[in-house]
């Protein structure tokens, strides 16, 4: 794995930890919205800013918008296949995976 490899799979995993932690502060603002409601508790800035925190994750996640500095699937994907064919004994590993399945 060479240096430009490197960069991608870390690009990628920073990618994968932000992501997931806006999608679980999406969830907890949802679940802390409905217990307000439940509790008859009206903030007048809570759904908007949902709204807008939602608006800018689907942006930022966008494959047509906001793609800068984000790792598509293709490039991982070739990732994986130029490094599964250095090494050899992966490559048979992965052959047997294949014929199980």
């Amino acid at each position: 794995m060479n240096e430009r490899d490197f960069q991608i799979l870390l690009r990628a995993k920073r990618q994968i930890a932000r992501e997931s932690s806006i999608r679980s502060f999406l969830i907890v603002g949802i679940c802390f919205a409905a217990v307000l409601r439940m509790l008859s508790i009206e903030l007048p800035v809570l759904y908007p800013l949902l709204f807008v925190i939602l608006l800018v994750y689907l942006i930022v996640n966008s494959d047509f918008i906001g793609n800068r500095g984000l790792v598509s699937k293709r490039d991982l994907v070739k990732l994986i296949e130029r490094n599964i064919n250095n090494d050899p004994d992966t490559l048979s590993r992965y052959a047997q995976l294949k014929s199980r399945s």
